[in-house]
């Protein structure tokens, strides 16, 4: 057998063998359908177990319950949050976006689809050392601005973003502000009562948690729309 270092633990990690052996009861026992709807005792329960787990999330980030969805990746929570929020506003007739030049794919290419449909992207430049400038980001935001989108770590050179200074310019500005954070959940500490973040992506993979289990977090009042059905 071959020992081998794995040195993209940012990209993803290996899935811990205590968490392996949890799921194991939810593949095997607990599987039906989470629902109390139809009343039978093995959805019920899977039910209770989705409810424990979405509470534990929001503790972790000092959030409501509620403001939990569980999605299949950290790419669909952030298309849901970016497009799932222009969804919601476009009686509003704003069409401008800013997001920063290292953000991860679901955000680049979420911007260059919307560009594609017509919606003007702002791309932040960074400095040196990866951050966004405070002074351009304000610059960037107008009467049309409807949502910005800048990670709060990068997964590349580690530049932890200044989330709570972006998200209380965004809030100032009546603009919404999602930041990325499947890099840092778990790793950083997140209050999501201190910093005024209106959508937040999180992912289990980066964490040695499963593949295919995410989540978002939208904050009572967002206004936005599913974008599948």
């Amino acid at each position: 057998m071959i020992n081998r270092i794995y040195l993209d633990n940012s990209a993803t990690t290996r899935l811990d063998e205590r968490v392996l052996e949890k799921m194991k009861e939810y593949y095997l026992e607990k599987y039906a359908v989470a629902t109390s709807e139809f009343a039978y005792t093995p959805g019920i329960e899977a039910k209770e177990s989705l409810d424990n787990a979405r509470q534990v999330i929001a503790q972790k980030l000092n959030a409501n319950q509620e403001e939990i969805i569980f999605t299949s990746s950290d790419t669909e929570s952030t298309n849901l949050a970016i497009k799932g929020v222009i969804k919601a506003n476009k009686n509003k007739n704003k069409n401008h976006i800013i997001v920063s030049k290292i953000e991860d794919f679901p955000v680049l290419n979420s911007a260059k689809s919307l560009e594609k449909e017509g919606y003007k992207v702002s791309y932040l430049s960074v400095d040196e050392e990866g951050f966004v400038s405070i002074e351009d980001l304000k610059k960037e935001i107008n009467e049309n601005t409807l949502i910005v989108s800048i990670q709060h770590a990068n997964q590349e050179i580690g530049t932890i973003q200044d989330i709570k200074t972006i998200a209380e310019i965004c809030k100032e500005k009546g603009v919404y502000y999602h930041a990325d954070a499947t890099h840092s959940f778990m790793r950083i500490p997140i209050d999501l009562k201190d910093t005024p973040v209106d959508l937040m992506t999180i992912s289990a993979h980066t964490i040695h948690g499963p593949r295919g289990i995410a989540g978002l977090f939208v904050r009572k009042g967002t206004k936005i729309e599913k974008i599948m059905d």
